[in-house]
């Protein structure tokens, strides 16, 4: 935020840079312990993602760090003096999804664009494991199934989830805009039941968040309304529809900030992920993409 307001003083410090210079400033010595999740930066200035923290320790003012890292970020830290690969440290025990497991793989799969037939055991196998992909072009039709589906289930969240970036999304009654989504209370969205009068909980399926709200939480289902910011063109992903960004000479790869966006937004809900796609005919190849990557119509599955 300050190299933004003040682009006169210079390229600012990242947030791993931060931290460690905040961590400098303890008398003695100081542990920084980051829980580092790679394909998920979303925020402009963070598309350089785990080697951030590489290099705020490389320019680190007091030196002497020692860095231990997983096995998959060594790449980033292997090479440093007084650094050591630990296996321990690589998370890879999933706690989000109540019995499934390998959601994360069918979307990295999905998001690099690999071929339907590859991509459809993986989510035969979610189904199985009782996690269910659905997709619908008729957004009231997505809003009764979930209502349908957690009707005896009052602590049951399902919400509206969104890219920030997409411009056509509001024609259909999903507001991602900024003006609308930052009037969300996300404590009432998340916390609030059915009973909420003023319609704030995320059941109600009236108020979106996007990417930004959504990223490190999570919902038993999403409603994810797939914006035409990130869609498949001629057997690709392309952005090139997507809403700009007002610092645009702050953005360096505004493609990968688009992907991960989807990223986050396809791996929030821990047992659904219904995605309604406007009846656009430039969302037409991607609809038939995500349906021959195994999300069911809903309009052809009888059961959840």
């Amino acid at each position: 935020m300050v190299a933004e307001k003040h682009p006169e003083h210079g390229e600012g410090l990242s947030e791993p840079e931060h931290f460690i210079e905040f961590a400098e400033r303890v008398p003695g010595w100081c542990v920084v312990i980051g829980l580092i999740g790679t394909g998920q930066e979303i925020h402009t200035g963070e598309e350089g993602g785990s080697i951030q923290w590489r290099r705020a320790v490389e320019r680190s003012r007091a030196g002497g760090w020692y860095t231990h890292a997983s096995p998959g970020l060594r790449g980033e830290f292997g090479d440093l003096d007084r650094s050591s690969i630990e296996p321990a440290l690589s998370l890879d025990e999933e706690l989000r999804y109540h019995v499934a497991d390998g959601n994360h793989v069918h979307v990295a799969h999905l998001l690099e664009g690999s071929a339907p037939g590859g991509l459809l055991p993986l989510a035969q196998a979610l189904e199985r494991q009782a996690y269910h992909l659905r997709i619908t072009r008729d957004l009231a039709e997505a809003g009764d199934y979930l209502r349908q589906r957690y009707r005896d289930d009052p602590t049951a969240r399902f919400g509206l989830i969104a890219s920030s970036k997409d411009r056509v999304l509001p024609r259909f009654g999903v507001n991602n805009d900024f003006q609308s989504t930052k009037r969300v209370h996300f404590g009432p969205w998340y916390g609030e039941g059915d009973g909420d009068y003023l319609g704030r909980s995320c059941r109600a399926l009236r108020e979106c968040v996007t990417e930004f709200g959504a990223q490190g939480l999570e919902l038993d289902a999403t409603l994810l309304a797939w914006g035409t910011d990130f869609i498949r063109e001629r057997g690709r992903w392309t952005n090139e529809y997507a809403r700009g960004y007002q610092k645009r000479w702050m953005v360096k790869d505004p493609f990968r900030l688009r992907l991960n966006a989807y990223r986050v937004l396809l791996t929030r809900a821990r047992d659904a992920t219904v995605v309604f796609v406007p009846p656009l005919p430039v969302l037409d190849e991607t609809y038939e993409y995500l349906r021959a990557a195994g999300f069911r119509v809903l309009s052809e599955v009888v059961t959840p």
